[in-house]
């Protein structure tokens, strides 16, 4: 079960993870640059031809373009962005799959998910 503290903590890495990696690869040479070894999932919680979706692919074609590797973007629609938040939250912990949506996530998914399930398949405390 992730926590409400670890999902904070992935999702502020997903946002500085590029900017970083970029900064200590050129800091330390050609040896850092062993992530990624293959394709990205970039998961959207909505349909695709949204807003959302074509930022997601817009970062996701950049991504591509700064990694050398490709970056799918992955579209898991429905229950408010519950469906993709758990896929993410389930999914390895090895940094190939990562979450993109609008506005502040608590205030959409976890409040939604709060009014319309009694049970939660990731923990908010």
């Amino acid at each position: 079960m992730i926590t409400r503290r670890q999902l904070i903590q992935t999702s502020a890495a997903c946002v500085l993870a590029p900017a970083i990696g970029s900064r200590m690869a050129s800091a330390q040479g050609p040896s850092l640059q062993t992530w990624p070894t293959r394709f990205v999932k970039l998961v959207v919680p909505f349909t695709p031809g949204g807003g959302i979706d074509g930022i997601g692919r817009i970062v996701g074609a950049r991504l591509s373009e700064m990694w050398g590797q490709q970056v799918v973007v992955e579209n898991k629609p429905g229950a408010g962005g519950n469906i993709a938040s758990e896929f993410v939250a389930r999914s390895a912990p090895d940094g190939y799959t990562m979450y993109i949506t609008a506005g502040d996530w608590r205030s959409t998914a976890i409040s939604s998910a709060r009014s319309t399930t009694t049970r939660l398949p990731i923990s908010l405390r």
